[in-house]
């Protein structure tokens, strides 16, 4: 063995550099120092919330579904249910592909409330989108950001491989904006050209398969068609007896559970006696997978009800 062999693993033996290797008790007490400045945040969609624990800083939620099944919907209806609950989220919302001003009228009668989006917008410019992050960071201390949608922000003329770019980016927006700058971010991502009968799914991203693999959570969104009489009669039951649990355990008196029985049996007979198969406005959002709950291929109905979505 030469010298220099032997030089090089003394200093190998001793090694105290920041990527050491380490027990992992060592490490684990290290990333907590690390990790206090993660936060969580919860929604006021109280079973999706269970299932996938929360939305933290550091982590990136895609949002996924074929064209006009409301992903823009329902991520801004989860982005607003996160801010009823935390006020001080102050989001920022990047809108490419819907323009702002129609997005943002909505919240008219909620002056108040401290969203945040840029006066101009810029394509297919990582550093752009950097920058304004940061901004919002510096001036309003916001903590979570929403992208509609990823292809408006990958360079598309490039001649580089579509889906190494795109992964690319998904790596960059996951170290230098979740995770350097602390923030949660949702990304909606469409799915490629839908094909009959085939439902949108995890895989199905449009070019390519390192969305899903570089976010730490999935949600696709589709839209129910409404419900068949056996449907009907299938939810109304389970409605009863969980109702039925909930006042042998004192939460709801006998007249609460009724009426409530009674309003959504009456919801979804009417939209099954409705031409428009959609007209009971539903829709389905399903957890893909969510990495740090587990939660996989979990699925639960929501309803429009006025601007936004509501979890039934």
């Amino acid at each position: 063995m030469t010298a220099e062999k032997k030089e090089r693993l003394a200093e190998l033996a001793s090694y105290d550099g920041r990527d050491r290797i380490v027990h992992f008790t060592d490490f684990l007490l290290a990333k907590a120092g690390e990790n206090r400045g993660t936060q969580r945040f919860d929604c006021e969609f109280p079973a999706l919330n269970e299932q996938i624990q929360g939305l933290e800083t550091g982590e990136i939620a895609v949002v996924t579904g074929y064209a006009k099944n409301g992903k823009t919907l329902f991520a801004e209806s989860w982005l607003r249910s996160m801010c009823k609950i935390t006020p001080a989220l102050n989001p920022v919302i990047f809108s490419f592909e819907v323009q702002a001003d129609k997005i943002m009228a909505k919240y008219t009668p909620e002056p108040e409330r401290p969203i945040y989006l840029p006066m101009e917008l810029r394509t297919m410019d990582f550093e752009w989108l950097l920058e304004r992050c940061l901004e919002a960071k510096l001036k309003y201390a916001s903590k979570a950001i929403l992208i509609d949608h990823l292809h408006f922000l990958v360079d598309m003329n490039t001649r580089q491989n579509m889906s190494l770019n795109i992964g690319a980016f998904m790596r960059r927006l996951k170290h230098d904006v979740a995770l350097k700058l602390n923030l949660a971010v949702i990304l909606i991502a469409h799915q490629g050209q839908p094909k009959e009968d085939k439902e949108a799914s995890f895989g199905g991203m449009r070019d390519s398969s390192f969305i899903g693999q570089e976010s730490d959570m999935t949600l696709i969104v589709s839209r129910r068609r409404n419900f068949e009489e056996a449907e009907i009669e299938a939810y109304v039951t389970e409605a009863r007896r969980k109702l039925v649990k909930r006042v042998n355990g004192g939460e709801l008196i006998p007249d609460d559970a009724e009426a409530e029985i009674d309003r959504n049996a009456a919801m979804f007979t009417a939209a099954l006696r409705d031409h428009d198969r959609h007209s009971c406005r539903l829709a389905t959002v399903r957890v893909a997978v969510a990495r740090r709950s587990g939660a996989y291929d979990w699925a639960k109905l929501f309803r429009k009800s006025g601007h936004f979505l509501e979890e039934l």
